[in-house]
């Protein structure tokens, strides 16, 4: 059973005790004084009276005849008025014994008078007693310190008594009045207290209770739900004036602004969730857009709440909570149909709050009167709505386990099924690819090879497209692991856009990178996937681009910790109401460019999780007909910067060196300008050889180097031997050639002194290293197999089951040199290694066999290594399999190292090399 169901049913046990407390603690208080309004001393002929103008005077209604309205019953609520407003009862004497206070059980209450008046001898109402009160004034300068207006009352025990009041203002008129003994109103008082005691303490243990859920299980609802009752119970507090008895007694005149504001955020809150809970973005994604523009209205009134009058603001408040919680229940009903499981509990517990409102908002409106059910609707139905919401919760949380159980069983089926088509794809493109290199080295017509190259060409797209699908399947599944190490980004750089050099020279477009001098030569971070975004993005380029250029910049971002890598081309643009779409998975610019330039749509939309996934951004500028920019940026993390030079003795400084760059790109002598500014070194441009010999003065100082682009339009060895080396100025300088790959450099080779011939694209990097060679500075280079080495001696151990793939490791190992011992099963292996205790350099062991597999079969051969006390062979896997789990399978089974099929002939002469090298280490060291 997993966690979240654990949740759920501690959730179903705990809401039901917490029901049953509540039922109890209610028919407890039900009958105490909590509850009751009923009166300790009965008022008779109850009155109120509109004054409009302020007209009348105590003395004026005391004494003569008025139209007094009866209130038909012991309480008022007249709702919003603007005027002056008169109260009268009588006190029958023969209930008025000693001391009695005069209760008026609502805060919110702008300005109040109180006149007590008893007849005197000649039948005149005179005023015996008078007190002044209002919201506004502290708690420590009332007659009593409470948050009601309470008064003690002097009245007589053998006359009649008349009790008047005059109330303005701003908020509802609703007057429950209690007159009772002191010795009742303190009793009746304890026992307010301990029921708001009660609520607010099970109010917040909720809370706390579904907040460590939250923390728990990370879902959204539990949080939205803490803030929702609180907020709910934040404005039961204020409006029973609990808040400012406790929190603020000193500001009582602040009171009524809160309760407004509370109001629109806990309707706020009620929106946010009600489609967290309701999980709207994935039923209902359409009334998102309505249910944000409702949040964000409440949020707005609960800003100007502060400003404006508050009066104002509530009436609209009230208006609109109806409408708006009728939305929110209309969403409960539709999810309700939509098979939501725990929209059934929100319904109904979403029509109690609105029962609750409603009859709450006609309460203050003063369309209903002062009672049991409109004075306590808010605490009964937040009670209820409580205590449904968090059954709902619970059952919520069930199902999302179920659910998720379902997913995670569907997307493992759904990753098993993908690696066992990857394999199966896999073998037999081996034996067509491997076959199809071999082919290309025997002798073959010229039609032949056109031939044979379509083969290999057609293979590795499906080669491709196989990877981006298992790596969309990676991604999807969460399963994708990114590395997190220091890289050479400029020789990834250079070394990505090498793989395209020969491609631009086919198109004839014109091909180059600028890579900004302020660029650091190693960022941490996953070269491999940095590589894999770049090759996506100047495949598309060229894919897409028949003439003009394709260039890469590299560059610091706008943002000096991010570094943004660009690839712009001069292809066949993207329209601006597509540009949204195209890091969408399984979508094109246009469906049509599948059929006319091939591809699945998924090379950007991986690129997009994978730059995401290492804290960066993605995107495309393009204009149609002008070719696209597509960029993506990393943050720059563990910079090594990009030295000026060593500083070193036996280096010269740059600025004593003059170089003249000759060629017609200004983006490209603009890039060596910004590295003379960064080196300090001298450097003329022009833009072509006829233009540098004509235009730089014979007096001229000596150049040291002489950078010629081959796309200057005079270009040719001629002109470059017989014109500009002749120079005066040029004598003795070094001569850099930036050629087009597979141009002819036969005859520039006899120039003296030879010059260097550096490919487009052009790397600035290996310029600087050539440079530093030529001081004398010895560089420290990458170290890597000795690939040019004979293996011809190499015991080589071949364990494939499937003939054609045998043949093709056979035929590629050969080519190397190496005769290879051939088996077709794991029980023949360790019948060699383990009993015929034959001695291998290399094992290479294919995984999926019949009978032993090759996990097994090595597994088998390390634990005979270790009890022979035998000095382990390498072993590398062969498999069809791509899956990182199968790669950490094959190493945890005693493997050292990993050969996906089809195999590539330079792939394993790498891993034979290297085997090669420990063998020769180990052999010497012996």
């Amino acid at each position: 059973m997993s966690y979240r169901s654990n949740i759920s049913i501690l959730n179903t046990t705990w809401r039901g005790a917490f029901l049953l407390a509540m039922v109890l603690a209610c028919g407890w208080l039900l009958p105490g004084g909590a509850w009751a309004l009923g009166k300790e001393i009965p008022l008779h002929s109850l009155a109120y009276l509109n004054d409009p103008g302020s007209d009348f005077k105590p003395e004026t209604l005391l004494n003569t005849r008025q139209d007094w309205v009866a209130a038909g019953g012991d309480n008022l609520n007249l709702g919003f008025t603007s005027d002056v407003v008169w109260v009268r009862f009588f006190v029958d004497p023969r209930s008025a014994e000693g001391e009695t206070l005069l209760e008026i059980a609502n805060h919110k209450i702008t300005h109040l008078q109180l006149y007590v008046a008893r007849k005197g001898d000649a039948a005149h109402w005179q005023v015996r007693q008078s007190f002044v009160a209002s919201d506004s004034l502290p708690l420590s300068e009332r007659v009593y310190p409470h948050r009601h207006f309470i008064f003690p009352l002097a009245l007589s025990p053998d006359r009649e008594s008349q009790v008047l009041l005059r109330i303005e203002n701003d908020y509802p008129v609703r007057l429950p009045l209690n007159l009772m003994q002191e010795a009742a109103f303190h009793q009746r008082d304890v026992d307010r207290t301990l029921f708001h005691g009660f609520y607010f303490g099970t109010v917040l243990i909720m809370a706390f209770y579904n907040l460590f859920i939250y923390f728990y299980v990370k879902d959204k609802s539990y949080a939205t739900y803490v803030i929702f009752i609180v907020l709910f119970s934040a404005i039961v507090a204020v409006d029973k004036g609990l808040a400012s008895q406790y929190l603020w007694p000193g500001h009582m005149e602040h009171d009524f602004r809160i309760y407004v504001v509370l109001v629109a955020l806990g309707a706020a809150s009620s929106v946010w969730f009600t489609v967290n809970f309701l999980s709207l973005r994935e039923h209902a994604p359409r009334m998102l857009k309505g249910f944000y523009g409702l949040m964000t209205f409440w949020l707005v009134l609960a800003a100007v709440a502060i400003a404006l009058p508050s009066k104002w603001v509530l009436m609209v408040e009230m208006i609109v909570l109806l409408p708006g919680g009728a939305a929110l229940l209309w969403a409960g009903i539709y999810s309700w149909q939509k098979g939501v499981a725990a929209a059934p509990y929100y319904c109904i517990s979403w029509c109690v709050v609105i029962f609750g409102v409603f009859i709450y908002a006609c309460y203050l409106l003063g369309l209903l009167p002062v009672s049991l059910v409109t004075e306590y609707s808010l605490q009964v139905g937040n009670i209820i709505e409580a205590t449904l919401l968090s059954l709902g919760l619970a059952h919520r949380i069930k199902e999302l386990d179920r659910e998720k159980q379902l997913a995670d069983a569907k997307s493992e089926a759904k990753s098993e099924f993908l690696a066992t088509m990857s394999h199966e794809i896999r073998t037999p493109m081996n034996g067509i690819l491997g076959m199809a290199q071999l082919l290309r080295d025997t002798r073959l017509t010229q039609q032949q090879v056109s031939y044979l190259n379509t083969i290999l060409g057609s293979g590795q797209t499906l080669l491709t497209v196989l990877n981006d699908i298992l790596d969309y399947s990676k991604i999807e599944a969460g399963k994708l692991d990114m590395e997190h190490i220091h890289f050479n980004v400029r020789r990834l750089v250079d070394e990505t856009a090498g793989v395209f050099a020969v491609k631009a020279t086919e198109k004839g477009i014109y091909y180059n990178t600028y890579v900004a001098p302020r660029v650091p030569i190693k960022i941490k971070g996953d070269p491999t996937r940095v590589r894999q975004i770049l090759t996506n993005f100047l495949s598309n380029a060229f894919k897409f681009t028949n003439t003009g250029r394709v260039t890469i910049y590299v560059k610091r971002g706008l943002e000096m910790n991010q570094l943004r890598f660009e690839v712009h081309d001069s292809g066949i643009g993207i329209p601006q109401d597509k540009l949204a779409s195209v890091f969408e998975e399984f979508s094109q610019a246009d469906s049509s460019t599948s059929r006319q330039y091939g591809g699945t749509g998924l090379g950007l939309p991986i690129s997009r999780r994978l730059v995401e996934m290492m804290g960066g951004s993605i995107g495309v500028d393009s204009v149609m007909g002008r070719g696209s920019v597509f960029w993506f940026s990393l943050p720059i993390e563990g910079e090594i910067p990009f030295d000026r030079m060593p500083d070193r003795k036996d280096v010269p400084s740059m600025e004593k060196f003059r170089f003249l760059q000759l060629s017609p790109d200004e983006e490209f002598l603009s890039q060596t300008r910004a590295y003379s500014e960064f080196w300090k070194f001298g450097l003329v441009t022009k833009h072509s050889i006829h233009g540098a010999v004509s235009e730089i003065d014979p007096s001229e100082p000596p150049f040291d180097y002489l950078i010629v682009d081959q796309y200057c339009e005079d270009f040719s060895y001629e002109a470059v031997s017989r014109e500009l080396m002749q120079q005066p100025w040029a004598k003795g300088a070094q001569p850099i050639l930036t050629m087009k790959p597979g141009s002819d450099r036969l005859a520039f080779e006899q120039l003296k002194p030879a010059p260097w011939i550096e490919e487009y694209p052009v790397s600035i990097t290996r310029i600087q290293f050539r440079f530093l060679g030529k001081q004398g500075v010895k560089l420290k280079q990458p170290t890597s197999a000795d690939l040019s080495q004979s293996f011809a001696n190499m015991r080589v151990l071949l364990v494939e089951d499937n003939p054609v793939n045998a043949r093709v490791a056979v035929a590629f190992l050969k080519k190397l040199g190496i005769k290879p011992k051939a088996v077709d099963s794991g029980e023949e292996a360790l019948e060699l290694v383990c009993h015929e205790k034959r001695d291998f350099d290399l094992i290479l062991m294919d995984c999926e066999m019949p009978g032993i597999d090759g996990y097994t079969t090595s597994r088998h051969i390390r634990d005979w290594e270790l009890l022979h006390h035998q000095e382990p062979v390498r072993i590398c896997a062969l498999s069809a399999h791509a899956m990182d789990a199968h790669r950490t399978k094959c190493l945890d089974s005693g493997m050292n190292d990993f050969l996906t099929k089809p195999l590539v002939f330079e792939e394993l002469r790498q891993k034979v090399a290297q085997a090669f090298a420990e063998t020769r280490i180990e052999q010497s060291a012996d």
